[in-house]
């Protein structure tokens, strides 16, 4: 990065790769050395950035998530914040002054996203145009169709060139992520559209419209189709938590309303509600902490859990969304592959609508898996094998479904067997082969990361504020401005952690004179 005249470098990892933990390396690294002082994470979502936040803080590096533009740089005692695209796009003067007054370094979590909206790349560029450095990364290459991204040069065929790439083929290899299976499920489907009834399976050819149309039948909530795959999906994960005891599902829904209808359905077949998350959904972040940390079977999500989010103990999933994008596909797989250090083996499994292009994208995946195969042949045995809706002008209507597992779209996994791109689920060799769980493993509490203990003080203070407000008959503007020229503070937005202290500490004598 220190020799590109630019001052910018693209690295290209696969999903669950760690593309977290290499940024914050080297922002260690950059911060340490005195090369920069202060890190900006750009990420897609609040809750990405609450990550980046919580890594850093395990990684010795103080920044705030989420800040608001309207308090400005952050505090003093911080290095850095963690905040949105769109975050950016809204104030990139402002993001532009802090950048210019302390050397930064920016990390783009996820660069294409400064391509969907021209708006955010302008903005970005503006932002960022003086940081000292800028590392881009990405978990899939992308193409220029959209707008070109800033920064970012591209192949002659448009494919997003980087300086350092990492497939899946190299995690695979290395032991840094799962395989994966991919169980494609066919069937009738019967619809209306056009006037014309039609029923076709997945092997017929159809016109794009079509077949897009026949999608959205198999994924209807109310239908035969997706009853049986959420079925075959629960006892699938069953299996899993056999030798993965925490082991969760998570179903990629199309939008609020079918992710709401699939959650249902699937409560039905499994005796317990599943939380739903969506991106629209204020609670959201706090939910997907809770699943992360916790044993609850299922969780339905549109978009929150399809890029950047990290959900180790995810293991079976069901691909219910019309997207049909290999960025998004490969999103949604990445929530997969992420290995953990126990059990041993840790095959995943996501089961999908046998549709021709969800095939292809599938397929290209597990190429990638083969390809590790032939470089290390021993990964076969250890990763041994457990026995987008849019408006429709033509009046589609969803009539009837039916399921039938079609293919299994992976490698045979028993030592010496040939590789089989679609391989016979009847054969001895699909069986479930157990592996005992480790046991629990009690984590020693981690220190409080100074951005959380930030937070907890300013909430502690302003209660405290209002208290004194009360107490004293004096109204919480008064009670704010003599707490803040007490500690020499300007607006509690910039106070550090020793400042907040003191501030507490003065209020808390208040209360008691």
């Amino acid at each position: 990065m220190l020799e590109r005249p630019s001052g910018t470098f693209l690295a290209s990892a696969t999903p669950a790769a760690g593309k977290t933990t290499f940024g914050l390396r080297v922002a260690h690294d950059l911060l340490a050395r005195g090369l920069v002082r202060r890190v900006c994470v750009v990420a897609p979502t609040v809750h990405v950035c609450r990550q980046w936040a919580a890594a850093a803080a395990a990684s010795g590096i103080d920044i705030e998530p989420a800040r608001a533009n309207a308090e400005g740089p952050e505090p003093a005692d911080a290095e850095g914040v963690a905040v949105t695209y769109g975050s950016v796009a809204a104030d990139p003067a402002l993001h532009g002054r802090i950048a210019k007054a302390r050397s930064t370094l920016l990390i783009a979590d996820e660069p294409h996203h400064m391509g969907e909206l021209a708006a955010w790349g302008i903005a970005a560029e503006r932002a960022f145009a003086s940081a000292r450095l800028r590392l881009l990364l990405s978990g899939t290459p992308f193409r220029s169709d959209n707008t070109a991204i800033p920064w970012v040069a591209y192949d002659e065929q448009g494919i997003s060139s980087a300086d350092f790439s990492y497939s899946y083929t190299d995690a695979l290899v290395d032991g840094v992520c799962r395989p994966i299976t991919f169980l494609a499920y066919g069937g009738e489907m019967e619809w209306a559209s056009g006037g014309r009834r039609r029923r076709f399976d997945f092997e017929t050819v159809l016109p794009r419209a079509e077949s897009a149309r026949r999608l959205r039948t198999a994924l209807d909530p109310a239908g035969d189709w997706i009853g049986e795959v959420l079925r075959d999906a629960d006892a699938r994960l069953s299996e899993v938590r056999a030798e993965h005891p925490p082991a969760g599902g998570l179903v990629v829904a199309a939008d609020k309303e079918h992710a709401a209808a699939l959650a249902a359905r699937l409560g039905a077949i499994t005796g317990s509600q599943p939380a739903v998350v969506t991106s629209d959904d204020p609670g959201a972040s706090t939910a997907i902490d809770r699943f992360a940390a916790g044993d609850e079977r299922w969780l339905v999500s549109v978009l929150m859990v399809s890029e950047g989010v990290d959900v180790p103990r995810l293991r079976v999933g069901v691909y219910a969304t019309a997207a049909r994008t290999e960025l998004f596909f490969r999103q949604v797989v990445g929530r997969f592959v992420r290995r953990t250090p126990w059990p041993r083996r840790q095959m995943s499994y996501l089961l999908l609508p046998a549709d021709p292009e969800l095939k292809v994208l599938a397929a290209r995946v597990e190429e990638e898996r083969r390809h590790a195969l032939e470089l290390r042949p021993a990964l076969e045995e250890r990763d041994a094998l457990l026995g987008e809706r849019s408006a429709d002008s033509e009046g589609f209507v969803a009539l009837s479904s039916s399921a039938r597992l079609d293919d299994v779209i992976r490698s045979t996994t028993s030592e010496g067997d040939a590789l089989h791109l679609f391989a016979d689920v009847s054969s001895p060799d699909y069986s479930t082969q157990h592996t005992p769980a480790a046991p629990d493993v009690v984590e020693p509490d981690a220190p409080e990361p100074t951005h959380v203990r930030r937070r907890r003080l300013r909430e502690r203070r302003s209660n405290l504020v209002r208290e004194v407000a009360r107490k004293r008959r004096q109204s919480h503007r008064e009670v704010n401005a003599r707490t803040n020229r007490s500690v020499g503070l300007r607006s509690v937005a910039d106070a550090t952690v020793e400042q907040l202290e003191r501030s507490v500490a003065r209020l808390e004598r208040e209360l008691r004179r």
